[in-house]
C-alpha cells in the first residue's frame, strides 16, 4: 500500500499545483472509514488515519451491522453492545490525535448506512476496504464497496484486501473511477 507521501489521489477539487501539502488537501476535513473488523478494513483504517493526519481532518470510524431477520431488540440497544464498542476502541487505541477520531455504530444494511452516514456527517471522503470477491461469492453476497462506489455522494477510496501491486481505487462523486498517480 503506498503511503500518502508517495501517492497523490486524484479527487475533484484538489489543487495538485499547490506548493504545500496543506494547501493541496484543504478540502478534506472529515473522512468516513467504515469497518467490519476484517483485514481489508484494518488496511483501510490505517490508510484513512494517515490521510486524516496529513489533511488535519476528523476521522469517523463507523461500524454498521446487520441484525438477524428474527431479531426483536432495537438497533440502539444492540449498538451499545460493549464487545462491539471495545473492538472499535481497540482498532485505534494507539493512534495519536484521539480527539479527532469519532467511533460510530448503527444497525442496518451496511452498504446503505455507509452512504447515509457519509451524507449525514457531511464527510468529504469515504475510505473503505474491499474483500475483492469474485465469481459465485460476489453473486451470492454482493459487494458493499461496489454499492458505496455507485451510490455515495462524496469521493470513495477503496483499499483491496489481498496483497498486490494494484493501486487503490478512487471514485470522486459524479466522476468515473480513478486511481492514485505517483509523484
Amino acid at each position: 500500500m503506498p503511503t500518502m507521501i508517495q501517492a497523490r489521489i486524484l479527487v475533484a477539487g484538489w489543487d495538485f499545483e499547490a506548493k504545500d501539502k496543506e494547501q493541496r488537501m484543504q478540502t478534506i476535513s472529515r473522512i468516513l472509514c467504515p469497518t467490519d473488523f476484517s483485514d481489508s478494513s484494518d488496511k483501510a483504517t490505517a490508510y484513512a488515519l494517515q490521510l486524516a493526519r496529513e489533511a488535519n481532518a476528523e476521522l469517523l470510524l463507523f461500524h454498521a451491522f446487520d441484525l438477524p431477520v428474527n431479531w426483536t431488540v432495537s438497533g440502539q440497544t444492540h449498538a451499545r453492545d460493549p464487545r462491539i464498542e471495545q473492538e472499535l476502541a481497540g482498532i485505534l487505541a494507539d493512534a495519536p490525535d484521539q480527539d479527532r477520531i469519532q467511533r460510530l455504530l448503527h444497525a442496518g444494511d451496511p452498504a446503505e448506512l455507509i452512504c447515509w452516514m457519509a451524507q449525514d456527517q457531511k464527510s468529504d471522503l469515504i475510505v473503505m476496504g474491499t474483500h475483492g470477491r469474485t465469481g459465485l461469492k460476489h453473486l451470492l453476497f454482493g459487494s458493499v464497496a461496489e454499492y458505496v462506489l455507485a451510490h455515495a455522494r462524496c469521493p470513495v477510496l477503496t483499499i483491496r484486501d489481498r496483497d498486490s501491486n494494484e493501486l487503490p481505487l478512487v471514485r470522486p462523486s459524479n466522476m468515473p473511477v480513478m486511481a492514485p498517480r505517483f509523484m
